[in-house]
């Protein structure tokens, strides 16, 4: 009965999420949706019937999910610098790098969190709003720096991709509480910042990519920087163009399979170790590596599964990965529910992993014909289990797909 009690409020609360997502674009039709759920649970709770009692659960649920994107909200710092985007004209602003800066061909791009403006009178107006940063690649930018910014800032506004489809770039960006962009801005480096455990960890990271673009060639050694860490950009738009006609780009992405080499390096050079060391160990890996790489969507998700896999181990139960990877999203959503609708790589993310849970095992019977040389049936498999799953919203979202995708994948997949 508890699990239909948590599946019921964990469905509702997702329903809620989505409802606000789609539906609901003020606080205050929130508010009166919230109260009329309230209402319901209250009729729902006073009848003795049981499936009343998981329908009154179920809209405690919705409740919650409509309450927390409420709260996830930020009207204020949503509009704060309207009036200077209005006025097109350059302000000055001062803040702190609160985002890994990326490197690309033309440009370097990172998250600014401000703290002030500066007039052109010199004075000074407190601020609480992130920018998106577009600059030059000729300074060393890094994470939590304190800079100085001069440019015109912009409203992200939707615009339509090049496979002729609408993207909500406003709304992509906002699920990471950002509202503004400035490009071509002009930039001071302040201050060098504080210490830190994800300055650290950027810094080793960067330690490792300077080596390998020494001593590797192009584009070899963008391929490799993705594969290890997913480096946004390392490719190049030509490269990343070409992976992703033949469906390739997924290698160059990060996904559950480095999470689950962490774990096995680890518990494997650590295994004379006790269980419950050896498991700390393991646990405080993965949460290192998935803060080394940026703490995407798709590393967060396959991070909370790995942890649930050394928390079996401990207790000595058994592991669903179905009811992980069920819990890793709800658990991401509650902590921030505006990927549910607005992060496409959350979305692909987790429908891949669950084609991969339902779809394999039935594929693997079928494919039996196939030899396993080179891991080609594995392969095949894998990617036919996982691009099935993501077809419709990769053609609705994307308007585009590989048919050579399987094929490709069979071929490349047993090097990588």
């Amino acid at each position: 009965m508890l699990v239909k009690l948590l599946g019921s409020i964990s469905l509702g609360f997702i329903l809620g999420v989505l409802i606000h997502s789609i539906f609901i674009s003020d606080i205050v039709s929130a508010k009166f949706l919230f109260i009329l759920c309230l209402i319901g649970i209250f009729l729902l709770f006073i009848s003795e019937n049981k499936y009343f009692l998981y329908g009154g659960i179920f809209c405690f649920g919705i409740a919650l999910g409509l309450l927390r994107f409420t709260y996830s909200l930020s009207p204020e710092r949503a509009s704060i610098l309207d009036m200077f985007v209005a006025e097109s004209e350059s302000v000055t602003i001062y803040g702190t790098i609160t985002s890994e800066p990326i490197q690309y061909e033309s440009y370097t791009q990172f998250i600014l969190d401000s703290e002030e403006l500066i007039t052109h009178g010199q004075e000074t107006l407190s601020l609480d709003t992130q920018l998106l940063i577009k600059t030059d690649t000729y300074s060393d930018y890094e994470y939590g720096q304190e800079i100085v910014v001069q440019g015109v800032l912009e409203k992200p506004t939707a615009f339509v991709t090049d496979t002729n489809r609408i993207f909500d770039y406003e709304s992509y960006l906002a699920k990471d509480n950002v509202y503004y962009i400035m490009k071509y801005a002009d930039t001071m480096i302040f201050d060098r910042g504080k210490n830190s455990i994800k300055r650290s960890l950027y810094a080793l990271k960067n330690a490792f990519l300077y080596q390998i673009y020494r001593i590797i060639p192009e584009p070899e050694s963008g391929l490799l920087a993705g594969i290890l860490f997913g480096q946004k950009g390392a490719l190049g738009a030509d490269w990343e163009g070409k992976f992703r006609i033949v469906g390739l780009m997924h290698i160059v992405v990060l996904s559950g399979y480095n999470v689950s080499l962490v774990i096995q390096i680890f518990t494997k050079a650590l295994r004379f170790l006790p269980l419950g060391i050896r498991s700390l160990l393991a646990v405080l890996s993965i949460i290192t590596f998935a803060l080394l790489v940026g703490a995407g969507p798709t590393v967060v998700r396959a991070s909370i599964m790995a942890v649930f896999i050394v928390l079996a181990d401990i207790l000595g139960g058994r592991y669903h990965i179905s009811r992980a990877l069920i819990i890793a999203g709800i658990i991401m959503v509650i902590i921030n529910p505006k990927i549910l609708f607005f992060d496409i790589s959350f979305q692909l993310s987790f429908l891949a992993t669950y084609g991969l849970i339902v779809l394999s095992p039935y594929l693997e019977k079928k494919f039996l014909r196939i030899p396993n040389i080179l891991e080609m049936r594995s392969n095949a498999v894998a990617t036919i289990s996982a691009q099935v799953m993501v077809l419709p919203l990769i053609i609705y979202t994307i308007g585009e797909f590989s048919l050579i995708s399987p094929l490709v994948n069979v071929l490349v997949l047993f090097a990588v």
